[in-house]
């Protein structure tokens, strides 16, 4: 995979073909920052590059027997570690070799794609995935092989965060003491999760999220959606092309969600604790990653909803067309008076689903501090 083949990002790009250039490369770098921000495809174009023996400037060349098998993830000195759970085929001491084909698929076919679509591809959707202690000795045993190209051996690590505590002490005593011509290549969603010991022996670039246009763009170039789905679907990925990119795929989730919205809203207002029980037993079954695409969907209707009614000149209504949702008659119960309360009780029902909660006390306590909310007057 080349640095074209990653969307944006050009200056982190320019920095770190530099340092190549320079030979300042780290032992122990970490790329981090929110969901879909193509941070891991990031970390293989730059394994990629560092490997190329006719290195261009600004990329790898592509073409060298070194890319053509960085272009399949086959490159021997090429080592992935990711989180996995137990299944039938690794047994009750899952490491990331069990599911090396799985992975090498998905990054090959999505590139881009969250934790929870990951699982999905496993069929593990429902377990909790980590990197465990029996992955560090693994990756002890895989460093301690002599490099078979005589360059640099790779060891890529996405969602350190999810290493348990013995698993973490394992790699903080390899990165203290990291096997000659080794690069360690770490890539985060939650530095906040993980040691501050580890964290602080690697070279730190953060990868932003994407911007609404560079998503829009990506959706029409390279996956041929039509400009209006397109713009709907940016606007409503808030910056993670994983989200966007399964949105698209399922082009008429957002249609669904508006449904959802609609009749949610309106149990609110009248307060019908009945409408409001049914309608969390229905949104209870959906999946967890559902749950939270929803919320963050009611979150951009509620931001566009209080623009209508303050800022009527500059809001796009396009999404609101294409789904068939009346917002100028919904959007007067969102003012100065309720908006930002609103935006925080969903905000947090996002954060509590994300933490594993309960859906359904979660579902329920929203809705019913949005009952009081949408009764408040300007």
């Amino acid at each position: 995979m080349r640095f074209e083949d990653v969307l944006g990002h050009e200056v982190l790009k320019n920095n770190l073909t530099k340092s190549a250039q320079e030979g300042r490369v780290s032992h122990a770098q970490l790329f981090h920052g929110p969901e879909g921000n193509g941070a891991l495809m990031l970390a293989i174009s730059y394994a990629q590059y560092l490997s190329c023996t006719n290195k261009h400037p600004s990329d790898s060349c592509g073409l060298c027997s070194s890319c053509k098998q960085f272009n399949s993830f086959n490159y021997p000195d090429l080592h992935f570690v990711y989180p996995v759970a137990k299944t039938q085929k690794s047994g009750d001491k899952p490491k990331s070799i069990d599911f090396i084909n799985e992975w090498r698929e998905i990054i090959d076919t999505e590139k881009y794609f969250s934790l929870f679509r990951w699982l999905e591809h496993l069929g593990i959707e429902n377990k909790q995935a980590q990197i465990s202690v029996h992955e560090s000795s693994g990756i002890l045993k895989s460093l301690s092989l002599k490099s078979y190209s005589g360059a640099f051996k790779f060891m890529i690590i996405w969602m350190p965060e999810k290493m348990n505590g013995s698993s973490a002490n394992k790699l903080l005593k390899v990165l203290e003491e990291p096997p000659e011509k080794t690069i360690f290549l770490l890539v985060s969603e939650n530095t906040e999760s993980m040691l501050q010991t580890i964290t602080s022996r690697c070279q730190k670039f953060l990868v932003p999220r994407y911007s609404d246009r560079e998503i829009e763009q990506y959706l029409i170039d390279k996956e041929q959606v039509l400009a209006n789905s397109s713009k709907i679907i940016a606007k409503l990925s808030d910056g993670n092309l994983a989200t966007a990119l399964n949105q698209a795929k399922r082009s008429d989730a957002y249609k669904d969600y508006a449904v959802h919205f609609s009749s949610w809203m309106r149990s609110c207002f009248k307060a019908d604790t009945k409408e409001i029980i049914h309608w969390v037993e229905d949104m209870s079954k959906l999946e967890r990653e559902k749950q939270k695409n929803f919320l963050l969907f009611c979150s951009s209707i509620i931001k566009d909803s209080f623009n209508l009614n303050y800022l009527t000149a500059e809001v796009d209504n396009e999404t609101f067309k294409e789904i068939k949702f009346e917002l100028s008659k919904f959007s007067p119960f969102i003012h100065l008076g309720n908006t930002q309360a609103i935006m925080q009780i969903i905000d947090s029902g996002i954060y509590d689903i994300g933490r594993n909660g309960n859906p359904k006390v979660i579902l329920t306590d929203i809705s019913l501090n949005l009952a009081r909310q949408l009764r408040v007057k300007t």
